[in-house]
């Protein structure tokens, strides 16, 4: 497994500083006691030295005056005392020279000591023979001569000893000298491990500050920017667009608002594949950057769907802008495996003045110009205002979603439940998913794609999806009056107008609280898009409901491997893959690999994992072998309508109970 360079960097470069200076460390404390002993022994050995040589001088000198005292007293008796001292003080310098014997010795006090044993022994014979002569009859003239020789021998001696003394004090100095540059030589090196040390740290507090200070521009440009085509997202879109709205209120300048939407984008997902969408979408965020001026504000909002804010900028030079994007992009030939297609796109314009009220409503009103550009045929620009009849029948068609809680549209509502079938035998679960379908005029469906972006575009899904909440857990509630010992779980959908509402989780806890339900019997479902577009919100919304023990299952999930990575902070109980990628495991061997590490990731994680569109014994198959739990799809169950699935599972479990 490959590492990060720089975490690598860092960790061993304070390894390093560590090891030096724990080496600086060993070294100052392991050299200086060396250095310490070694002065002390010299010192106790040269003390030692000195000392027996002082010995040696001191009983040389003695034994001279005391030779002297005999030659000057004329008593016999204390001549003879006199001699003994003579051979006391001969006994001590004897002494003090073998004590200088057991020390170590350079080959020049070895010369010398020597030297020094040659002149005792003529020292002696000479001391000997005057002191006996004085003892005896001999010549004062002979006595006098012998004294003379004795006294010449004796200061050959203290000759010799203080060249040893000199020499010694000489090797002192050496040693002590040695030592010094020693001592010198292991600063120098503690200096220069200190100093390595140093610039090893100050480079790595260098890598840390500018690691940190990338991984931040890092994490603010992800907070801030779309992942594919590295746009600035809708979050940081809005706040650009707050001030350019601030700007505008405060002086006369004047910025356009566009809106842009793909045309025939869907195309090429459906046809190639979300990789050659993704492709696509990059091709076309670059060339349309390539148009507009360097201050201008490219975002992506949605998934096909765009805003640009002009700053600074007059109607006529957006609307050349704006029509130059749709040129560019209507000539633009997306070639991918052997196949060109072609798109275009359709931009709503709204100028940002003076005049604007708010924010909200220029966002309105440039979705509503796109919106009836696509009406009058796609490819190109409408500018609010210039076509109110248009605009008016584009609000008329979504009139119905402001009216959600009258009775009247409330009736053209109703639910649907699917089964999930578990692939486990063990399991005894009995879940199933909730489906909203919408009547016309005439009672006939009316498909969620019809009405559900629509709702969404206008913030109106957030009351489809407390109308289905409520219905929901009245029908879970009524169900478990009459059968309160079956574990049932609902999947309920939720949109991404919910995820935004303050008054989302409070509304589910009070729900759950008034049908007397509990809180393990309802999943929350998410989209991954909805899920990664609001991470900040959907992660508050499932971490508020988790404490309230509200499960949560995460839909769609692997059309982007971008998902796993957001993954870790979301905490869901179930994974939901996309549909598309289970239709094409039969025949494709990477939607295959893409679910085995989804169902990876849900076990390690501890998650369960739903496998969506089964529509065949062999798909199911297939999935059961890897270890999926639960699948859905028309091959395990039809949407039938609530009433009558809840009375069918009812049924069922009255002829469980009375095969028991």
């Amino acid at each position: 497994m490959s590492k990060d360079p720089i975490k690598l960097t860092i960790s061993l470069g304070f390894a390093g500083v560590l090891t030096l200076m724990g080496l600086i460390s060993f070294i100052s404390l392991s050299q200086m006691t060396v250095i310490t002993e070694q002065m002390a022994d010299l010192l106790t050995e040269t003390n030692a030295k000195i000392s027996a040589a002082s010995t040696m001088r001191n009983s040389i000198r003695l034994r001279g005056d005391t030779l002297n005292k005999m030659y000057l007293t004329d008593d016999y008796l204390k001549r003879d005392e006199l001699r003994l001292e003579i051979s006391e003080h001969a006994l001590q310098y004897k002494i003090a020279r073998d004590i200088l014997f057991t020390f170590r010795m350079s080959s020049r006090e070895a010369k010398l000591l020597d030297q020094l044993i040659q002149q005792t022994r003529v020292a002696k014979s000479f001391n000997d023979d005057a002191a006996d002569n004085l003892l005896s009859d001999k010549p004062p003239q002979e006595i006098k001569e012998d004294l003379r020789l004795a006294n010449t021998a004796r200061h050959d001696m203290l000759a010799g000893l203080d060249k040893l003394v000199l020499l010694q004090e000489e090797i002192s100095q050496s040693a002590i000298k040695d030592s010094e540059e020693y001592q010198k030589t292991v600063s120098d090196i503690i200096l220069f491990l200190s100093l390595a040390a140093f610039f090893i740290a100050l480079y790595i507090a260098q890598l840390v500050i500018r690691e940190t200070s990338r991984k931040n521009s890092e994490i603010h440009f992800q907070a801030t920017h779309d992942e594919l085509t590295k746009l600035v997202n809708r979050k940081e879109f809005s706040h650009r667009l707050k001030s350019a709205f601030d700007t505008a209120k405060n002086s006369r300048e004047s910025h356009a608002l566009c809106f842009l939407d793909l045309d025939k984008f869907k195309t090429v997902n459906d046809t190639c594949g979300h990789k050659a969408g993704d492709e696509l979408l990059i091709q076309l965020t670059r060339t349309i950057k390539n148009h507009i001026r360097s201050h201008d504000t490219l975002a992506r909002i949605g998934g096909d769907e765009f805003g640009l804010l002009l700053e600074g900028c007059s109607l006529d030079k957006a609307v050349e802008i704006s029509e130059g994007i749709v040129s560019l992009i209507k000539s633009h030939k997306f070639k991918w495996q052997n196949r060109i297609f072609h798109v275009g796109v359709s931009i709503g314009l709204v100028m940002i003045n003076r005049d604007t009220e708010n924010i909200e409503k220029a966002l309105t009103q440039a979705d509503t110009a796109c919106y009836a550009a696509k009406d009058m045929g796609r490819n190109q620009v409408q500018i609010h205002g210039l076509n109110e009849e248009l605009a008016k029948n584009t609000h008329k068609e979504l009139a119905w979603v402001s009216e959600i809680d009258n009775d009247q549209v409330e009736n053209r509502f109703s639910l649907y439940l699917q089964k999930i079938e578990t692939t486990q035998a063990h399991s005894k679960k009995s879940i199933y998913e909730v489906l909203l379908r919408m009547h016309d005029d005439e009672g006939a469906l009316i498909s969620p794609e019809n009405y559900i972006p629509a709702a969404e575009r206008f913030n109106l899904m957030k009351d489809v999806d407390a109308w289905v909440i409520r219905n929901a857990l009245q029908q879970l509630s009524n169900y478990y009056k009459h059968n309160p010992n079956n574990d049932i779980q609902l999947f309920i959908n939720i949109s991404a107008n919910s995820l935004s509402n303050h008054s989302f989780t409070e509304f589910v806890i009070q729900q759950i609280k008034i049908n007397n339900i509990s809180p393990n019997s309802i999943c929350l479902e998410i989209s991954e898009k909805n899920a990664i577009k609001n991470i900040d919100q959907t992660t508050n919304v499932i971490t508020e409901l988790r404490k309230h023990n509200v499960k949560f299952s995460l839909d769609n999930f692997g059309r982007s491997m971008s998902s796993f990575s957001y993954l870790k902070n979301l905490n869901v109980s179930y994974l939901k893959i996309d549909g598309n990628i289970v239709k094409n495991m039969s025949h494709s061997t990477t939607d295959k690999a893409m679910i085995a590490a989804i169902n990876q990731i849900g076990k390690v994680m501890n998650i369960e994992t739903v496998a969506s569109h089964v529509e065949d014994a062999f798909t199911f198959n297939q999935l059961k072998e890897m270890g999926i739990d639960f699948a859905q799809g028309f091959y395990l169950d039809k949407p039938k309508p609530i009433t009558a699935q809840i009375e069918s599972l009812r049924q069922s479990l009255n002829l469980d109970t009375k095969k028991h």
